[in-house]
């Protein structure tokens, strides 16, 4: 006969292992596959928590930041042109290039770069916090709903809420930076040069005392409708990833560099195209010390009764032109990051697919 099992003890087992008793209603089948899962987990940590705040959610926010930075660095005159069209008016508007090109006859090659400091800081923690939190809330979703693919809905909902939190935590960064950008353009109108920020402390310093603390946070009520841009943004890219990572399967080899780019391309161009206006309502709103909007749809219908409906897309050949390449260039990184980082920590063969 065989030997008689050890006397159970709960005291021997790991921390959550589930009871081996006879009254148990689960299967031994079951039983077994939940204590591999317990053991694998790190001790007296609760059940689902650990599978939510993983190191892969780092790696993503590690990763999503190093693909803004470095594609903010690259095409960066582009952005500061862009802003430039957006809060200029409507007469005073011009084309990508002239606007660079004008720019750099009256101010010099650096003032292409003016606030690209605080646009770092900006990118980096903005796109840290987005892509730590998107990843996060996916895992949940995904634990809860028990499904290894989320619905287009469901994914939409998750990245919304990742763009809330991301909004609220770093907008008084973006709203420095556009004021740092837009300040030499400013200073020509009025008299004398003299810069009114000296750099990024400084920009905070004096609107938290000219404008209060709220005065930080001037844009953020479009900023949180804008919250569907990187949502349709990253629904799409999604979406792409998924079918191109089934197209790689079949070929034997992985999403190249180049295709990368081109999805991140189109997700970005979808988004934008959507949201444009909201935009332009967010840049207006962050420089306007005068406070003569009295919010985000005021701003749009005073665009629209002074310039008609092409009012609402002006400046968006620049837009499209800076955000499109710069997110292409951004998720050409990120994957590429991300896919080096979890190669070194795990090997070629347990690199998490797009659903993972």
């Amino acid at each position: 006969p065989p030997p008689p099992p050890p006397p159970h003890s709960s005291l021997l087992l790991p921390p959550h292992t589930p009871s081996l008793s006879p009254m148990s209603a689960s299967t031994p089948a079951e039983e077994a596959d939940d204590t591999v899962a317990t053991v694998a987990a790190e001790p007296l940590v609760p059940a689902g928590i650990s599978d939510v705040f993983t190191y892969k959610s780092l790696v993503h926010a590690i990763s999503g930041a190093t693909g803004g930075i470095t594609a903010i660095s690259v095409f960066f005159p582009l952005n500061t042109a862009r802003i430039r069209i957006q809060v200029a008016s409507s007469e005073e508007a011009k084309g990508l290039v002239q606007t660079i090109q004008d720019t750099i006859d009256e101010e010099g090659v650096q003032a292409l770069y003016q606030g690209w400091k605080s646009a770092v800081v900006a990118i980096g923690s903005s796109n840290f916090v987005y892509f730590y939190t998107y990843h996060l809330l996916k895992v949940a979703a995904r634990k809860y709903t028990d499904q290894k693919e989320l619905s287009t809905v469901a994914n939409l909902l998750v990245a919304s809420i990742a763009g809330v939190i991301n909004v609220l935590t770093t907008s008084p960064f973006w709203t420095v930076n556009t004021r740092l950008v837009v300040q030499r353009k400013k200073a020509m109108k009025g008299v004398g040069s003299k810069l009114q920020y000296k750099g990024i402390l400084d920009a905070f310093w004096q609107i938290a005392r000219d404008e209060g603390y709220r005065g930080l946070w001037s844009g953020v009520i479009p900023s949180l409708w804008l919250v569907t841009n990187p949502s349709v943004q990253f629904v799409v890219y999604e979406r792409v990833r998924l079918i191109m990572e089934r197209i790689a399967e079949k070929r034997g080899r992985r999403i190249t560099p180049l295709e990368f780019f081109f999805m991140g391309a189109l997700a970005k161009a979808a988004a934008t195209l959507v949201t444009y206006p909201l935009q332009l309502a967010q840049s207006k709103l962050r420089v306007d010390k005068e406070k003569k909007y009295k919010g985000t749809v005021d701003v749009m219908i005073k665009i629209y009764q002074k310039s008609g409906f092409k009012g609402l897309f002006q400046g968006i050949q620049a837009k499209l032109w800076q955000t499109v390449l710069t997110a292409a260039f951004q998720f050409l990184t990120y994957e590429e990051v991300k896919y080096l980082v979890f190669l070194f920590l795990l090997g070629p063969k347990k690199v998490p697919k797009a659903s993972e």
